[in-house]
């Protein structure tokens, strides 16, 4: 009798732990306050220009990867060496290569990003991504941008969730 109840026990133990580990998904606890999706495609083209080739962001081992048709594709057959833009007589960067990048710029540092968004792109410094693209922190790409020209303006107006798409096209306009 007592074994049995041991094992009834254990069952409910078991059962608690059960119903405790099974919430809502992680995703939805999370709650990433993000920039809008919508209003990324014009910072995506920047981004990939400037930062997307395969030997910068446009490879799997970095922390920010980006997606895009300067460099690592989503489908690996248009994968190469050599950039596959339109431009370049290939396909321009897809929607769901798009998605990919936001997914992975986003969540680099998701509570900052929340926090930043949330006060409307107010000390967007704090992100690493910003830091090292304004030269502030060691950055194998080097300094990319300043605070206040084009391409900063593009990236910040974006975590404003209000993104200047002039500024954008500018900064694409002027990247190398």
């Amino acid at each position: 009798m007592r074994d049995l109840g041991v094992v009834l026990l254990g069952l409910a133990s078991i059962s608690a732990v059960v119903v405790a580990c099974s919430g809502p998904a992680l995703n939805s606890r999370i709650g990433i306050h993000a920039p809008p999706r919508d209003e990324f495609p014009p910072v995506a083209a920047m981004l990939d220009r400037r930062c997307g080739s395969l030997d910068c962001h446009g490879q799997s081992t970095r922390n920010l990867v980006m997606w895009g048709c300067e460099g690592l594709r989503l489908d690996p057959a248009d994968t190469g060496l050599v950039p596959k833009c339109r431009r370049s007589g290939g396909v321009d960067t897809t929607p769901t290569e798009l998605d990919a990048t936001y997914q992975s710029l986003v969540g680099l540092e998701p509570a900052l990003m929340s926090t930043i968004v949330a006060a409307r792109g107010t000390h967007p410094e704090l992100l690493t991504f910003v830091r090292k693209a304004r030269g502030d922190e060691a950055h194998k790409g080097g300094k990319l941008w300043s605070p206040g020209d084009s391409a900063d303006n593009c990236v910040v107006s974006w975590l404003a969730s209000s993104t200047d798409t002039q500024a954008c096209t500018d900064a694409l306009k002027d990247a190398p």
